[in-house]
């Protein structure tokens, strides 16, 4: 089969069972796998959990895997675009028998470069799954896992950890795909928050004060914000000294923690300055 779409197909049988055991799979367990290519994943991920959905856009990789599985009831390879199918449609939360513990949604894949921060707004949002174990760039892990302080940390930062615990499980080299991507790679995992920390109505506040405070990342918070609220420097001074933080502060100091607690007054100063 020849390479379509730039996939960088793993091939190290080291990386794939250090995913494997980072997902925390069980036999009850229900696998979402984005990606699948080849299926050097897929084989040994179906025998561990009870039903595996694979979804794949490449045409001749999609039909190769359905082949493969065809005879397997419990494998549904979807030949589908990942940002484009209804997840919640294909994919339900299991239930658990009456008395039992509730199996578990986990979701894996080597996901490609091109498209890592699209899926995991994607997924990020959707309720069902508890684990997440991703093949991606290392830059991008590192800025997912990064703690304030860090130049790693923003804005991709914070969509994702609003949402799960992030942990980079394994650094990997380009020697461990065919054909070796330009870049390093890492295993990340993610753990969904059972009670994340903005209600769900408060969402669109604290991504549009995150995307104002690091609209200018050089510069401090408050001229951020200003130049996103277009409004003067002292009003956004003021409202940041209202609300318990520094204005000279940079966006990528201030913990998730405070820009969930300011989200709500965001909303309402927003509105008092009738920023659209």
């Amino acid at each position: 089969m020849r390479q379509r779409l730039g996939q960088h197909f793993l091939k190290d049988p080291n990386v794939v069972q250090t995913i494997l055991a980072a997902a925390e799979l069980s036999a009850s367990d229900v696998a979402l796998e984005i990606g699948p290519g080849k299926g050097v994943l897929t084989d040994p991920l179906s025998q561990r959990v009870s039903h595996l959905v694979a979804i794949e856009l490449d045409d001749g990789l999609a039909e190769h895997l359905r082949k493969r599985y065809e005879a397997r009831s419990s494998v549904k390879i979807v030949h589908a675009d990942i940002l484009k199918i209804d997840l919640a449609a294909l994919v339900s939360a299991p239930s658990a028998p009456s008395g039992s513990l509730a199996p578990s949604l986990k979701i894996l894949g080597n996901l490609p470069y091109s498209i890592t921060s699209p899926i995991f707004e994607k997924i990020m949002p959707w309720t069902a799954w508890e684990t997440g174990v991703f093949l991606i760039q290392r830059e991008v892990a590192a800025r997912i896992a990064a703690q304030p302080g860090s130049r790693d940390y923003g804005i991709l930062t914070l969509a994702v950890q609003l949402f799960a615990e992030a942990e980079i499980i394994l650094q990997v080299k380009p020697g461990a795909f065919l054909p070796p991507p330009k870049v390093s790679s890492s295993v990340i995992r993610l753990r969904r928050k059972a009670q994340p920390i903005v209600a769900p109505e408060r969402i669109p506040d604290f991504f549009d004060l995150v995307h104002g405070a690091f609209a200018h990342r050089r510069k401090t918070i408050a001229n951020s914000l200003a130049f996103h609220a277009k409004i003067r420097r002292s009003e956004a001074e003021k409202w940041l000294i209202d609300n318990g933080l520094r204005p000279d502060a940079r966006a990528e100091t201030v913990k998730l923690a405070d820009y969930a607690k300011l989200c709500g007054a965001w909303s309402i100063f927003r509105r008092e300055i009738k920023l659209t």
